[in-house]
């Protein structure tokens, strides 16, 4: 039995996350579940959210838009439309586009296009979250 999973994070820029790994959280449509090593195969429709895993290096947290997800053979792969570890993530950049995204919604302008405000509102919910959590940690 490995102790061991492969996570990689992929967007259409490439791989964003690649590493070794003991367990990982995954934001999923139906809720987050914890994956570990010889997981049962597994096809799922990834939310904005958190990836979090930890190895032995240390833990990491991805924030990451929507996406697939796809666990068999203790390899876990995640193809996102958007992927960024926390620690590189621009704390203020990410407040500002909740502000505009929230400003966008309250407008309610003929031209304002809801369903894009509310990615680019949950996208930067979702970055602040990841942002917050590596700074608690540290």
């Amino acid at each position: 039995m490995a102790d061991r999973i492969h996570l990689q994070i992929v967007t259409a820029g490439g791989v964003v996350f690649d590493r070794m790994v003991h367990i990982v959280n995954l934001p999923l449509e139906s809720g987050s579940i914890g994956v570990l090593a010889d997981h049962a195969p597994l096809l799922g429709a990834v939310v904005d959210g958190t990836v979090t895993c930890a190895s032995d290096e240390g833990e990491y947290v991805i924030a990451v838009g929507i996406g697939v997800v796809n666990v068999v053979n203790n390899e876990v792969t995640v193809l996102s439309r958007t992927a960024e570890e926390a620690e590189n993530i621009d704390l203020a950049r990410a407040e500002a586009a909740e502000k505009r995204a929230r400003e966008r919604l309250a407008a309610k302008t003929a031209d304002t296009d809801a369903s894009r405000a509310e990615a680019a509102l949950h996208r930067a919910v979702a970055r602040q979250h990841a942002a917050h959590m590596v700074k608690k940690h540290r």
